[in-house]
C-alpha cells in the first residue's frame, strides 16, 4: 500500500499495516490477478424461523427496494403512540408546503430522461468521449504505468475507465485501470474494484476480494463505499457474506449521514419497515425528504404515499 494513501486518509502506516495484518489485503503483485486473503465474515444474527415462502417474498422485497435506492419491532402501548405522534408532526412540517412542493417536484420531473444503467459514478463519460480524454491524458504525462498520478491525472484516467467499464467498451482493461489507480490511493477507484468485483461487471466474479476493498474505502469515509458494502449486508451474498440486517442499516445510516442519496433513501426505508433497526417512521421522513431534494424518484413517490395515507386515516 502506497503512502500516498495512508497520506490521504490521515491514517499512519501503522493503522493500515493492521488493516492487512487484521485480514485486508494480502502482498501487492504486479500481476493484474492480484487476490486478497480470504476475509472473516462479519458477526450476524441468528437466523430467525422464517418459511421458505418469507424467505422468498423478503429477499424479493430487498431486491426491489435496492432497485429503488439505486431487528427488533415497535413496542406495544404507550411508545408506538408516541410514534404515531411524531410521525403526524414530521408529516405536517411538509403538509405545510404540500402544494409548492408537489408542484416544483411535478415541473422537475417533466424534464427527467432515461437514468443510466448506474447511478454512480455521477460523471459517466461516453465512448465518443474517449478519444478526447486519452488525449488530455497523453497530454498531462498520466500514461506511464507503475508511477503514481497527481489529482488532474487520477481523474482523468478514472474517467476513463468508468467509460470503458459502465459502457462495456472493454471492462477487462478498465478494472486494471481502477485497479492501478486504488493501488496507488485512488478512493472512488477502490469502490469501482468492490463493484465490478462484487457483481462481475465484465469481468468473473470474485466477491470476497470486492468485499476488501470497500471494507478499505469505508476506513478511508467513502460514502459510496458505505452504501455498496451495506447493500451487501441487506441482501447477503451466496457462499461469501450473510445478512446482516443491524450492520446495513449501520452502514446506510453513515452513508445518509455523508448525506449520500441512495444511503439516505436505504435508511429511511429500513426505518419504516423495522429492517436492522428499531422501526420508527417519524425517523425515516426527513431522510426520505432530504433525498426526494436531490431528486430521488421513489423517495418523492413515499413521501407522496405517506401523505395520502395519513388523509386517508384522517
Amino acid at each position: 500500500m502506497s503512502g500516498k494513501l495512508a497520506a490521504r486518509a490521515g491514517l499512519q502506516a501503522g493503522t493500515v499495516a493492521t488493516f492487512i495484518a487484521a485480514g485486508g489485503f494480502a502482498n501487492e503483485t504486479s500481476s493484474k490477478d492480484s487476490h486478497c486473503e480470504e476475509q472473516r465474515p462479519p458477526p450476524t444474527p441468528s437466523p430467525a424461523t422464517i418459511s421458505k415462502e418469507g424467505r422468498v417474498f423478503r429477499a424479493l422485497r430487498k431486491e426491489t427496494t435496492l432497485r429503488e435506492a439505486g431487528g427488533s419491532r415497535p413496542a406495544k402501548g404507550g411508545p408506538s403512540i408516541l410514534r404515531r405522534s411524531n410521525t403526524k408532526a414530521e408529516l405536517a412540517k411538509l403538509r405545510a408546503m404540500e402544494h409548492e412542493m408537489l408542484l416544483r417536484w411535478e415541473r422537475d420531473e417533466d424534464g427527467w430522461r432515461e437514468l443510466p444503467a448506474r447511478a454512480w459514478p455521477s460523471y459517466q463519460p461516453k465512448p465518443e468521449e474517449l478519444d478526447g480524454m486519452k488525449a488530455k491524458a497523453s497530454e498531462h504525462g498520466c500514461n506511464t504505468a507503475g508511477e503514481e498520478k497527481d489529482d488532474v491525472c487520477a481523474e482523468i484516467l478514472f474517467n476513463i475507465a468508468t467509460t470503458l467499464v459502465f459502457y462495456s467498451v472493454d471492462p477487462e482493461k478498465g478494472f486494471q485501470q481502477y485497479q492501478e489507480l486504488a493501488y496507488q490511493g485512488h478512493v472512488d477507484s477502490m469502490v469501482a474494484c468492490g463493484i465490478i468485483l462484487v457483481e462481475g461487471f465484465g469481468i468473473e466474479p470474485d466477491p470476497k476480494t470486492g468485499i476488501e476493498w470497500l471494507r478499505l474505502a469505508v476506513l478511508l469515509d467513502s460514502a459510496q463505499a458505505c452504501y455498496e458494502l451495506g447493500t451487501c449486508l441487506y441482501t447477503g451474498i451466496d457462499g461469501v457474506m450473510e445478512e446482516d440486517p443491524e450492520g446495513a442499516f449501520a452502514l446506510f445510516r453513515e452513508a445518509a449521514d455523508k448525506d449520500h442519496t441512495g444511503g439516505l433513501y436505504m435508511a429511511a426505508d429500513c426505518l419504516v419497515e423495522g429492517e436492522g433497526t428499531t422501526q420508527n417512521v417519524a425517523s425515516a421522513i426527513p431522510l426520505f425528504y432530504r433525498a426526494a431534494e436531490r431528486g430521488h424518484r421513489y423517495s418523492r413517490q413515499r413521501i407522496r404515499e405517506l401523505l395520502n395515507k395519513q388523509e386517508d386515516q384522517s
